[in-house]
């Protein structure tokens, strides 16, 4: 009871000086993006390269008849872009003075799971169907749905990626025939063009 008669509502300056300690520390918090810019640019190279042996895949066969050296060569360039995303954006984000594993960060992987997870079930069910060929839109619409999802957490320039590559697969959609060019316009010209823009913000 001593406890309650204690406390008393905080007058307007200590409201308004709280104000401005809590939108001082949100703005610290995303005033530096964890994301490497040369990340984005080695995912998008690996993506680019990722598309030519794609299509020297498709002059020898089918894409539906190579299936397993296409998923293949795309587990590759995933690996590859995830694991570089990994050590680079570690070294950014001690840069900054932020740990890459931390509750943002876990919250943020959680939040791009749904998207993720999805492309990859897509992409097993239309191989197994026989229809792997319909599969970039795909990709583009599961992955832009998981940027946006992760951009709710960071910077604006994420969710503005996000947004292009759901552009670019709905377009895909619409224009089939557009599919490994659009491929490397948005996985590879998307992500170097993130990756620039990062890197001037925010540094290499």
């Amino acid at each position: 009871m001593a406890i309650l008669r204690e406390y008393r509502e905080p007058t307007a300056r200590e409201a308004e000086e709280n104000l401005r300690v809590i939108r001082e520390l949100m703005e610290r918090s995303t005033k530096f993006s964890t994301f490497s810019g040369l990340s984005g640019v080695m995912a998008g190279g690996a993506s680019i390269v990722g598309c030519l042996v794609t299509r020297s895949i498709q002059h020898q066969a089918s894409l539906m008849r190579a299936g397993t050296p296409f998923l293949l060569t795309w587990s590759m360039v995933i690996l590859f872009a995830v694991g570089v995303d990994y050590l680079l954006t570690k070294r950014h984000a001690a840069r900054v003075g932020k740990r890459i594993v931390s509750r943002l960060g876990k919250q943020m992987a959680f939040a791009a799971i749904p998207g993720l997870g999805t492309g990859a079930l897509m992409t097993l069910y239309l191989w197994r169907h026989g229809l792997l060929a319909d599969v970039y839109p795909v990709w583009m619409l599961c992955y832009g749905i998981a940027v946006c999802a992760v951009g709710l957490f960071s910077q604006r320039e994420v969710k503005a990626l996000g947004t292009c590559f759901l552009a670019m697969g709905a377009l895909t959609m619409l224009v089939p025939e557009i599919g490994l060019p659009a491929m490397v316009l948005s996985f590879g010209g998307f992500h170097i063009a993130y990756g620039l823009v990062m890197a001037r913000k925010d540094g290499w």
